[in-house]
């Protein structure tokens, strides 16, 4: 199989970039085999990234390293300390096109993951210090928050058509007969909070005062250094949008439903971006989502779906009381249903075969 970067291109790329590359060595992510690469340079160490455009936006990969560079250069100028410095190019710009692909380069960040209580508070003050950038640009047409939640509603209800499907079938039976009600009834609890007009009103708002948000704040992308200064790194999704929704995302991605964690990170946060009422209420409702099930029954049959599900099974106690301390912190009265047959193993979750 071909190297998809040779070093000859990395060389030049580094070249691009005012650096003399003397060493290079691909590094993975949980999703790509070589997602950056690590250049050690005579001048230092530096990460150099292939921009990957996202799906879920018509614009092409070009124009998306443009905005998300341009976005960058702001947070940039505006002071924000928890990004590794991107490094211009000889021609000034933040990206260079190298073969159709867009790159950046970052200071290469060396750390650990995060661990305690305090790792948490800290990253919890990191967003909040991102969303409370001024984006100093035109707010959005449409509420970045309701076009997310229309698009949750469409996966919710094509998982409701799914585990219908597949328990007349046999499939999967076991497995929805324990957690199908009560994921129908977490989302149904989290659509009627969404409804009320006082939350309404506030995602709204959000598209005249949208905020910078990361979009893939998970354990891989939190770096603490070795000065103890926490980095996000993995800007490609970067964009105006909702911080409601980041905020979310990045609690049920980062804390392992371990409540001291999340409160660490709520402590973090509301110490730069105090949050109301309404806003409480709309980021816990979020957070409720079974997001992770939606998405593992759209592909059931696939090995990472089989896997999720099963993790799922393994940590669902731990996943309520995390649903559970959401709604105390947010003043929202809570009542998840706890199927009587939780204790009983799922066991494989084979192609084919019944459950």
């Amino acid at each position: 199989m071909p190297v998809p970067y040779p070093r000859s291109q990395i060389r030049g790329i580094a070249r691009q970039f005012g650096l003399n590359m003397i060493s290079s060595a691909p590094m993975p992510s949980l999703y790509r085999k070589h997602a950056v690469i690590r250049m050690q340079t005579e001048t230092g160490t530096y990460a150099l990234k292939p921009f990957i455009k996202s799906e879920l936006l018509r614009t092409s990969t070009v124009k998306q390293m443009n905005s998300a560079a341009d976005d960058v250069r702001h947070l940039m100028n505006s002071g924000y300390l928890h990004m590794p410095p991107w490094l211009p190019a000889n021609s000034g710009k933040l990206w260079i096109l190298d073969r159709g692909r867009p790159f950046y380069v970052t200071a290469w960040i060396e750390g650990r993951p995060m661990q305690t209580a305090q790792d948490f508070e800290q990253l919890g003050q990191a967003l909040a210090a991102l969303h409370a950038i001024p984006p100093g640009k035109a707010g959005l047409k449409r509420a970045p928050a309701l076009e997310q939640i229309r698009l949750w509603k469409t996966k919710d209800s094509f998982f409701r058509k799914t585990t219908a499907r597949l328990h007349q079938k046999g499939r999967y039976r076991r497995w929805i007969e324990t957690y199908g009600k009560a994921c129908t009834s977490l989302s149904e609890r989290a659509w009627s909070e969404l409804a009320t007009p006082e939350t309404i009103r506030l995602i709204k708002d959000e598209a005249a005062r949208p905020s910078f948000v990361h979009n893939d704040v998970t354990m891989p992308n939190v770096i603490l250094s070795g000065d103890g200064r926490l980095f996000l790194i993995d800007w490609d999704r970067i964009r105006l949008g909702s911080a409601f929704i980041d905020t979310a995302k990045a609690i049920k991605n980062t804390t392992q439903f371990n409540p001291e964690f999340i409160q660490s990170f709520l402590t973090g946060y509301e110490q730069h971006r105090p949050l109301g009422k309404a806003a409480r209420k709309t980021i816990a409702a979020l957070y409720a989502l079974p997001l992770e099930v939606w998405s593992a029954f759209r592909f059931p049959s696939r090995a990472g779906s089989r896997q999720m599900l099963r993790t799922i099974d393994r940590t669902w106690q731990q996943r309520v009381k995390a649903v559970e301390f959401m709604d105390a912190w947010a003043g929202l009265a809570s009542g998840i249903p706890c199927p009587s047959n939780i204790h009983r193993k799922m066991g494989r979750l084979p192609r084919g075969e019944s459950t």
